[in-house]
C-alpha cells in the first residue's frame, strides 16, 4: 500500500518489527500464553480485559453498527462489538469464527497501540504512509497476536488455521509474510 490507500487515521509510525514485539510481549508477558497456544478470545474480552485492564465492552445490534464489525475508543477503554460478530466469536463452528477472532484482536491492537477517540476505518481519502496507518498497524498486531511467528514457522496455512482458530485467509497471509 502506498499513500492514499490507507484505511485509518494517521498515528505515530511503527514498523512491523515494533508491532510484533508489542503483540508478543502482551501475549507472552502479560497474558502468559506460549507461541503454540490458541488464545481464548471470549475469555479475553469478557473477563481479562474488564478485570485486569478496565476495558468495558458492549454488544450492539447490527442495525445500529451497520458495516462496522467492532470499534474501539482507546482513551475511554471501550470496545463495541456488533452482535453477529460476537455470536461468531462464541461459536467455533460458525463460518465467520476466524474472522471474528481477528476482528477482536484487531480492536485489541487499537487499545494497546493507539490513543485518541473511537477508531474505525475512514471513508475519506487520507494521505499518510502505510506504517502511520492505524488500521494497518492494528492488522499487523492482530496477525502476530493470534498467530505468533515463532509458533507458525514451518507450518502450512491449513495447520496455522487449525492451531490458532483463524480464517484460512489470515493463515495464508501469515505464511506469505513468513516467506518474504
Amino acid at each position: 500500500m502506498s499513500e492514499g490507500q490507507c484505511r485509518g487515521v494517521k498515528v505515530d509510525p511503527l514498523s512491523t518489527v515494533q508491532i510484533n514485539a508489542v503483540a508478543n510481549k502482551f501475549r507472552i508477558t502479560v497474558l502468559n500464553f506460549g507461541a503454540e497456544e490458541n488464545i481464548d478470545m471470549v475469555d479475553l474480552i469478557e473477563n481479562i480485559l474488564p478485570t485486569i485492564f478496565g476495558v468495558n465492552y458492549d454488544i450492539l445490534e447490527k442495525e445500529l453498527l451497520g458495516s462496522i464489525e467492532a470499534a474501539t475508543n482507546p482513551d475511554k477503554g471501550e470496545l463495541i462489538i456488533r452482535e453477529d460478530v460476537y455470536e461468531a466469536l462464541n461459536d467455533p463452528y460458525h463460518p465467520m469464527h476466524g474472522r471474528a477472532r481477528f476482528t477482536l484482536a484487531h480492536e485489541l491492537g487499537h487499545l494497546i497501540l493507539h490513543e485518541g477517540p473511537a477508531l474505525h476505518r475512514q471513508t475519506a481519502e487520507v494521505k499518510h504512509k502505510i506504517f502511520e496507518d492505524s488500521e494497518w498497524q492494528a492488522d499487523c498486531f492482530a496477525g502476530e497476536f493470534l498467530m505468533p511467528s515463532a509458533g507458525c514457522r514451518n507450518l502450512t496455512a491449513d495447520q496455522i488455521k487449525e492451531r490458532y482458530g483463524v480464517s484460512y485467509t489470515a493463515a495464508r497471509i501469515k505464511v506469505e509474510k513468513l516467506n518474504e
